[in-house]
């Protein structure tokens, strides 16, 4: 059963990627160059935006989705209902400011970026949920069918001869809208606005996460322009880091089943859930040392046959970004274990300060050291947040001792 629903997975992943990566040569091939880095800013702007519309509601309904917290006992029932008057209360102030500003050289693009986003995040709640009860399989077939569908209205667009960026973001908003239609197709969820002060209370530090992280994982791509980094350099250190994300995202369905397993766990002993934590970590650590061995002798031969010639730079970034996988892969565990125990507070501060050391070490290195500096920085920033992340659970065990 473990293997048929990582390899739905996975192959729900593989699919995703593949048809995402042949529409942007599309879109591209359309849009021309200058088009399409519009349309490449307002994608990025729209990874950020979708934090703030999720409101940290896409975790928690997978959380509590698999066991209750004490704290929410009394509003288990409407989370489904609190996520989406969040989500429509934050698009509606977004879309406003987008309507309202008259600063805006491209607002129909942000305004089609807000509709897109948020109603990828709409769909994603009732994704969560899924993969709260376990039903990883189904939640896999979702993932394809919605891609495919949002896919075939932009083809559909491109093919009446859309030529500017908020078309094609229309295109992929009636998409998501269409098959979070046939998502819902069982009964719709009414949202409520008045969100208690507890919810929010337990939501705002897993927004606070997702920031702080997209902070220390995305820092180094903005800082390389301030620092004077050569573009050749930054594009083979882009290609390099490339690997390293699908790396993690391959690893990411082994997450979500090792989240399930220690929340049902946490229910009946802590001590049983960090003893099972340590031991995956550790495994999952040893499996990101392989691979950092690996990649010594073989990093040359794979960049320079798949890329060519001219990315020999990116074989050199990514046998030293390897060694980030040993911390970053035990992190995607540790970190696991730790929402499980409903630390996210103590998540989101270690996410902060990992965040600061990234930025604040590239602020200082990367003018001298250009992609080299980013690529240290960034196993440095992994191994911080793997000391932080052990300190919280260090603190449950001992906790877990003194109450016995």
């Amino acid at each position: 059963m473990l293997k048929r629903l990582l390899g739905a997975q996975w192959l729900a992943i593989g699919i995703v990627g593949a048809v995402s990566f042949v529409l942007s040569i599309f879109v591209a091939r359309q849009l021309g160059p200058e088009a399409f880095g519009v349309y490449a800013q307002a994608v990025s702007l729209g990874a950020l935006l979708s934090i703030l519309i999720d409101g940290g509601f896409g975790k928690l309904l997978m959380r509590e989705t698999v066991r209750v917290s004490p704290s929410l006992e009394t509003h288990g029932e409407f989370l489904h209902r609190y996520a989406y008057g969040h989500a429509l209360s934050v698009m509606a102030v977004l879309a406003f400011l987008v309507v309202v500003n008259p600063l805006a050289p491209h607002w129909p693009t942000l305004l089609a970026t807000v509709g897109a986003f948020g109603a990828v995040v709409l769909a994603n709640f009732s994704m969560a949920i899924l993969r709260g009860q376990g039903r990883l399989m189904r939640d896999a077939l979702w993932q394809i069918g919605g891609r495919l569908l949002t896919a075939f209205f932009v083809i559909v667009a491109l093919w009446f001869g859309a030529g500017s960026p908020w078309v094609i973001l229309v295109a992929q908003c009636v998409g998501t809208f269409v098959f979070l239609i046939i998502l819902m197709r069982r009964g719709w969820i009414a949202p409520k606005l008045r969100i208690p002060r507890a919810v929010y209370a337990t939501a705002l530090p897993l927004v606070w996460l997702e920031l702080a992280t997209v902070a220390y994982f995305r820092a180094d791509m903005l800082l390389f322009e301030t620092a004077g980094v050569p573009k050749a350099d930054i594009g083979s250190y882009g290609v390099a880091f490339r690997l390293i994300e699908a790396f993690l995202l391959l690893a990411s369905p082994v997450g979500l089943l090792l989240f399930r397993r220690f929340r049902l766990d946490s229910g009946v002993t802590t001590d049983a859930v960090l003893r099972q934590v340590m031991r995956f970590a550790a495994f999952a650590g040893a499996i990101g040392l392989l691979v950092f061995f690996a990649a010594q002798p073989l990093a040359d031969m794979f960049f320079q046959t798949v890329f060519g010639k001219g990315f020999a730079l990116s074989a050199d970034c990514f046998r030293i970004l390897s060694l980030m996988l040993v911390f970053a892969l035990a992190n995607g565990v540790l970190g696991q274990g730790v929402l499980a125990l409903g630390s996210e507070r103590f998540y989101a501060w270690t996410a902060t300060v990992a965040a600061i050391v990234n930025i604040l070490g590239n602020l200082v290195l990367m003018p001298e050291y250009g992609v080299w500096a980013a690529a240290w920085m960034t196993v440095i920033t992994e191994a911080v947040l793997s000391v932080g992340l052990s300190g919280a659970l260090f603190g449950a065990w001992k906790k877990c001792r003194y109450a016995k």
